[in-house]
């Protein structure tokens, strides 16, 4: 019988079809694209000219009656995902997030989150190699639709009705993409810097079968690396520092993540981490220890500053609130 004081509304909205998922039904090969990122012996110009070869294979294959196949079946499976997060389905949702473990590499670019993640995806057996660049690396879910400013804790973000149901759809697309490419796999990984300013959502889709690798370094060592050749000034110091204590400040200012946290800090010590896993994966040979190169000459009367000592311990106090330790660098590395 029907609830007398509810109405049953059928809406209409327009969702993104995300770039990992047109990679996907186009068929690019997943190592090119990683080999833009990776490949040492890949110069810009090699990098352009595979993103051309795949904007080209896209076009050429967009408009086939194949593609239009594979891309419905691909989006119908997605929304019937889709819908049943939004109603709550549990018994659809299981077999995309049951007995599973979801991994999301969290923090600043530039932190060493590409290396924490291939480094754990290996131990643990998720097969990024074979995956699009696009789906398992910052491009999923679009920045846009998590934090549009992340220099700004009063950005709405993904909070917006809109936002939240363009962030929840691209990462539907991210489970069922793993679904089918990865089906064996019980640790899920994604590297996401939006995703720092996500994890109340994370905590409604996955609970306490999220784990957050938190990368971390000194904001001075980001920005003089930002902008390799350039040179780098005060306001880029600034931009990096502002935007540096709101993503950490932001990763538990709402609320406490429910799933595990571990803080690795840039340098040495992430080298550490990273032995250790594979020591208690029983995967692999350890990684060579490396010199990391500590800069002497960055703007240090700027980090000094009565104002930037303020942003540090605001974020170490927002982590303080839940009884945890945030590691301010010390160093310049």
């Amino acid at each position: 019988m029907p609830n007398p004081r509810t109405i049953t509304m059928t809406t209409s909205m327009e969702v993104p079809i995300t770039r990992g998922t047109v990679e996907y039904i186009a068929g690019i090969n997943p190592e090119e694209t990683w080999a833009t990122v990776l490949g040492e012996e890949i110069d810009e110009d090699g990098q352009k000219a595979i993103g051309r070869k795949h904007l080209e294979m896209i076009r050429e294959v967009e408009q086939t009656d194949e593609y239009k196949a594979r891309l419905t079946d691909f989006m119908q499976e997605t929304v019937k995902l889709f819908q049943a997060i939004t109603k709550g389905d549990k018994d659809t949702m299981r077999p995309y997030v049951g007995g599973k473990k979801f991994n999301f590499v969290i923090g600043m670019p530039r932190t060493g989150g590409t290396t924490v993640y291939n480094a754990l995806s290996s131990a643990y057996g998720w097969p990024w190699e074979k995956l699009l660049f696009s789906m398992t690396h910052n491009s999923m879910p679009n920045a846009v639709f998590v934090q549009p400013n992340p220099y700004s804790e009063f950005d709405m973000g993904w909070r917006l009705p809109w936002n939240f149901n363009n962030v929840l759809f691209e990462l539907c697309q991210f489970l069922v993409y793993a679904s089918r490419e990865a089906t064996d796999s019980k640790h899920i990984f994604l590297k996401s810097t939006p995703l720092s300013f996500g994890i109340k959502l994370l905590n409604f889709l996955f609970a306490d079968q999220a784990q957050y690798i938190v990368t971390v370094r000194h904001p001075g060592a980001i920005a003089l690396t930002k902008n390799t050749g350039e040179e780098v000034t005060r306001e880029d110091h600034l931009e990096v520092m502002s935007m540096w204590a709101n993503l950490y400040s932001s990763i538990v200012r709402e609320c406490r993540p429910l799933g595990n946290i571990v803080m690795v800090e840039y340098g040495p010590k992430m080298t550490e981490f990273i032995n250790s896993t594979f020591e208690k994966r029983k995967y692999g040979s350890r990684v060579e220890e490396t010199t990391y190169f500590e800069y002497d000459e960055y703007d240090k009367d700027f980090y000094n500053s009565d104002t930037v000592q303020r942003a540090f311990d605001y974020v170490r106090n927002s982590w303080k609130l839940f009884g945890m330790d945030f590691p301010i660098p010390e160093k310049c590395i």
